[in-house]
C-alpha cells in the first residue's frame, strides 16, 4: 500500500527537457542522502506541494543515461506500477508529448499525466539539459475514474565527466497528483522520487552490453 501510494504521489519521472533556464526556481535545502543520491527540497511560494531535487553520479557514459530516459519501451523497468506509457505526438526526434497512467491501490483512483518532453544537447560543456512540462493533447482526454495529475515542472541535467566514462546527474520535480490525497502525504512520499529515479535509471544504464537507443546515437558526439 505504502509503496504504491509513494509511486502515485511522486508521479512519474520522465523524459527529457528543454533549456537550462527551465530549472525550478527555488532555494534548495538538503534533507538526506539515500541510495547514493543527495536529496534536496525547495519551498515554492503559493504551492501546496514541495519541489524535490536529487544529485548523484552514474557510472555510465552520458549516452547511456540519456538513452534510458528517452526509451519509452523500457520505462516500466525503472518506474514501478506504470500501467501505460505512450508517445502521443512526436514533433521531432528529440521533442514529443507523452502520456503516463499509474496504477494505485483501492480505494484511491489511478493517476495519469500528459506532458511535453524536449532534449537539448549542449555541445560546449558536454551536457544535456532536460525538462518535462505539463501539457494537453486531443488524444489523451480525461478518463472517468482516473485523476489527471499536474506535472508543473521536471528537469534532468546530465553532464559527461571523467573522460566520458561517468555522468553527473541532477533531477528535479514539482508535481501535484491532485485528487483527495492530503498534500502532506504527497510531500512525504515524493521526497523519495529523486533517489528512486536516479537508482532506476542507473541500473539500466550500467547494464553490461547496454545498447543505446537509435534516436540518441546521431547526437552522441555533441555530448561526449
Amino acid at each position: 500500500m505504502k509503496r504504491s501510494l509513494m509511486l502515485v504521489c511522486m508521479l512519474l519521472s520522465l523524459l527529457l527537457s528543454v533549456s537550462s533556464g527551465a530549472a525550478i526556481n527555488t532555494e534548495w535545502k538538503k534533507i538526506k542522502d539515500r541510495k547514493g543520491v543527495e536529496v534536496f527540497e525547495g519551498i515554492i511560494p503559493n504551492s501546496p506541494v514541495v519541489a524535490f531535487r536529487g544529485v548523484s553520479v552514474i557510472n555510465a557514459p552520458i549516452g547511456n543515461v540519456v538513452s534510458v530516459i528517452h526509451d519509452v519501451s523500457r520505462i516500466k523497468e525503472w518506474m514501478s506500477d506504470l500501467a501505460d506509457s505512450r508517445v502521443l505526438e512526436r514533433k521531432s526526434v528529440l521533442e514529443k508529448i507523452e502520456y503516463n497512467h499509474t496504477k494505485t491501490p483501492w480505494p484511491l483512483d489511478d493517476r495519469d499525466f500528459v506532458y511535453s518532453v524536449k532534449v537539448v544537447i549542449n555541445k560546449e560543456d558536454k551536457s544535456v539539459d532536460i525538462l518535462v512540462e505539463n501539457a494537453t493533447h486531443p488524444d489523451a482526454p480525461p478518463v472517468k475514474g482516473i485523476v489527471r495529475g499536474t506535472l508543473q515542472a521536471s528537469r534532468y541535467y546530465l553532464k559527461s565527466i571523467d573522460n566520458g566514462t561517468r555522468t553527473h546527474i541532477e533531477v528535479e520535480i514539482l508535481a501535484d497528483p491532485n485528487g483527495n490525497i492530503p498534500k502532506w502525504v504527497v510531500n512525504l512520499f515524493q521526497s523519495a522520487w529523486p533517489s528512486n529515479t536516479v537508482a532506476g535509471i542507473g541500473k539500466i544504464a550500467t547494464e553490461a552490453g547496454y545498447k543505446i537507443h537509435p534516436d540518441i546515437t546521431p547526437f552522441l558526439s555533441k555530448a561526449q
